[in-house]
């Protein structure tokens, strides 16, 4: 399926868009890693257009490669999580379908970041809440394509819906902290490597 009018169908139909994703062949891999490079764009761009009365950190503080990691950090994690719980509760979801699918679910952060930045050069800073609520209206999009994503793909009943996405919101704090904990343990374990190679030269 040509990926621009996938991106017209998460955003017009929705529950179509993600009913078809399940037939065999119709997404790639592929796909979903472009959606996400674009968010990575999307978002670069819109912190370098967005007005410097609107900018909440000076240029230094901006690293390409953070922006990056709290990017793809969370929505793999989420693919992991919501594939995870709901395959436990009976889902009908693959996980190339919750993978694909929660990476259209950002189209309208794609689509609407960068215009959204640009009003800021247009706006004064006592029109901060205009900004302020068509990017919190974006990511509120985001967040029920999600949603609608859950109980498409696995065909939830509106209550289990909700549960499962709360358990999977828990499961990703759950990965979140296994891996910061793993992270500072081998963190300490090279420390220890180190001084214990220093004290051995030291030694000899």
């Amino acid at each position: 399926m040509n990926t621009l009018r996938m991106m017209r169908g998460v955003l017009l139909h929705p529950f179509d868009f993600f009913y078809d994703i399940q037939e065999s062949g119709r997404t790639k891999w592929s796909q979903a890693v472009l959606m996400i490079l674009l968010v990575f764009v999307a978002k670069m761009l819109a912190i370098l257009i967005t007005s410097y009365s609107f900018q909440t950190r000076e240029p230094y503080e901006i690293s390409f490669v953070f922006e990056f990691v709290w990017i793809v950090v969370p929505w793999l994690t989420w693919c992991v999580s919501n594939w995870g719980v709901s395959a436990i509760l009976d889902g009908e979801g693959k996980f190339k379908e919750v993978f694909v699918g929660s990476a259209f679910a950002t189209v309208p952060y794609i689509v609407f970041i960068v215009p959204i930045s640009l009003i800021t050069n247009l706006l004064s800073l006592s029109e901060k809440s205009i900004y302020t609520s068509l990017t919190t209206l974006t990511l509120c999009w985001v967040a029920w394509l999600l949603i609608v994503k859950v109980k498409t793909i696995n065909d939830f009943e509106l209550g289990r819906l909700f549960l499962i996405t709360f358990i999977s919101l828990v499961g990703m704090a759950i990965i979140w902290f296994i891996g910061l904990l793993l992270f500072g343990l081998i963190n300490q374990l090279i420390n220890f490597a180190v001084d214990l190679i220093k004290e051995v030269k030291f030694r000899m």
